[in-house]
């Protein structure tokens, strides 16, 4: 009789550039190779009929972003030390993930979507002449903005665009001159079905599509009692 797991190991990631256009899937089925090839005695699920490690994942994460923070709950048939855990997934480091934390948790504790309420993203590139942190107060002054989201099935939906903004800060750079070459720091609240990806909010705010060479998903946080964001 299945009498549960024993231990629950939160792992952190980093999705490296190879491995950014992945879709979600894809990042799931790489993750759960690595545990089941780990030697940990894992507790096993049905998908799609096979057996896999019964695993937990944070917020999908879009095509063509990198992240140093995605996690996934690993629930095993018996105890082990979070050292030992770490050191068995490490070892399948490769150019695509990167093992960044193991860590345990109790087995019956919030899942990760459901404790996550804000992320930060870091987006480098060029974007429009005149863009600086004044575009960026801009936009936060506005009390909504509205923008419709086109999904790849065509469906249609009127999001506000400005609702998720927690914070942003933009970090210009010297070079190359005559140009608004740097780093946009924000800050988005996760709500599910009205989230807007931070490109789009990028491109709102500037007025003009950036030219962005890299999108990171930097960090997660969670909301205290009293409102405060603290690193997930």
């Amino acid at each position: 009789m299945n009498e549960g797991p024993k231990s629950r190991i939160r792992l952190k990631f980093a999705r490296l550039e190879p491995a950014k256009d992945f879709t979600h899937l894809e990042q799931i089925k790489a993750l759960r190779s690595r545990a089941a090839a780990s030697g940990l005695k894992f507790q096993p699920a049905r998908v799609g009929g096979a057996s896999v490690p019964r695993m937990a994942f944070g917020p999908a994460i879009s095509v063509g972003h990198e992240s140093l923070c995605e996690y996934a709950d690993l629930f095993l048939e018996e105890f082990v030390r979070e050292e030992s855990a770490r050191e068995k997934i490490q070892a399948f480091d490769d150019a695509n993930f990167r093992l960044l934390a193991a860590r345990r948790i109790p087995v019956f504790f919030p899942s990760i979507e459901a404790a996550v309420n804000a992320v930060e993203y870091f987006l480098e590139g060029t974007f429009p002449a005149g863009f600086s942190q004044a575009s960026l107060d801009v936009f936060a002054a506005l009390k909504n903005l509205p923008y419709e989201k086109v999904k790849p099935s065509g469906e249609r939906k009127m999001l506000d665009a400005r609702a998720p903004l927690l914070s942003a800060s933009w970090d210009a750079c010297a070079r190359p001159p005559g140009t608004c070459a740097g780093l946009l720091k924000l800050t988005l609240r996760l709500s599910p079905g009205r989230n807007v990806k931070p490109e789009i909010v990028a491109e709102l705010m500037a007025a003009g599509r950036p030219e962005l060479r890299r999108i990171t998903r930097k960090e997660f946080y969670w909301q205290d009692s009293q409102g405060k964001l603290v690193v997930f």
